[in-house]
């Protein structure tokens, strides 16, 4: 790859970033737009280059690549599925909390992601390589797929459903979170069906849902509402509870 070039690590975080702003799903042409946009300054002229089959211009034609790659992890919709549109899945939001919070740990944002600096690093032309062994949670795909069907993909705060060319979209967020130290469980009774933005918002800690499903939104200080509950999905109070009691001081936001 020539060196001019910005990386694809950079690429998928750019890609995320923007997914994510969107609501978790855009259109090709949308999603690349916004993405010159956002980080436009940051390419290099060789990014801009044509390409020799149909000169398009080089990072449409690698972010078009990473999109696949970003497929085949888990990270979007099969491109059979989504129809055109870029879609984030529940592994994607994932993987876009989890840099989201990695950058707030090191001082750095999702405003000023990873992208080529004034002085190239010279690299190393012959890496090593290294065995590495990681774990993560296996979370049980009915159990969030059973909580979003049983409230239509509306969201339980603002009733909002959002409909895409591959169908209605909500996200599963667990209350109390899988990871250590929460160590939550993965049964609905701790998990809530919302909208992408009211799931960011909980799991920083800028909504909360008090005993009696009254929500504060402690963003824009809109008026209490309540949360939605039916009669297939009840919610387990305590794990409200400790969502609050998490988020009452100055407790890093975690990731459902």
């Amino acid at each position: 790859m020539t060196s001019g070039l910005t990386p694809q690590h950079a690429l998928r975080t750019w890609l995320l970033n923007v997914l994510a702003e969107l609501g978790g799903s855009a259109p090709t042409g949308h999603a690349l737009k916004r993405m010159e946009r956002r980080y436009g300054t940051l390419l290099s002229p060789e990014d801009h280059e044509g390409t020799e089959r149909d000169n398009e211009p080089k990072w449409h034609n690698r972010t078009r690549f990473e999109r696949k790659r970003m497929e085949r992890s888990g990270l979007l919709v099969p491109a059979r599925e989504s129809r055109g549109v870029w879609t984030l899945t529940e592994a994607g939001w994932d993987q876009f909390h989890l840099l989201r919070d990695t950058n707030a740990e090191f001082g750095t944002g999702a405003e000023d992601p990873p992208g080529p600096s004034a002085h190239t690093p010279k690299g190393d032309e012959t890496p090593s390589r290294a065995e590495q062994t990681t774990q993560r949670i296996v979370r049980s795909t009915a159990v969030a797929d059973y909580v979003k069907r049983v409230h239509d993909y509306s969201c339980q705060v603002c009733g909002i459903r959002l409909a895409t060319p591959a169908g209605a979209y909500a996200e599963a967020a667990h209350i109390r979170a899988l990871g250590r130290p929460h160590d939550g469980p993965d049964i609905p009774a701790n998990v809530l069906c919302l909208c992408p933005n009211h799931h960011v918002l909980f799991d920083f800690g800028m909504l909360t849902i008090s005993e009696d499903l009254t929500v504060a939104d402690h963003s824009s200080g809109a008026s209490p509402c309540r949360l939605r509950e039916i009669p297939e999905h009840r919610i387990d109070r305590q794990y409200l509870a400790y969502h609050r009691a998490h988020h009452s001081g100055t407790a890093r936001p975690f990731t459902s």
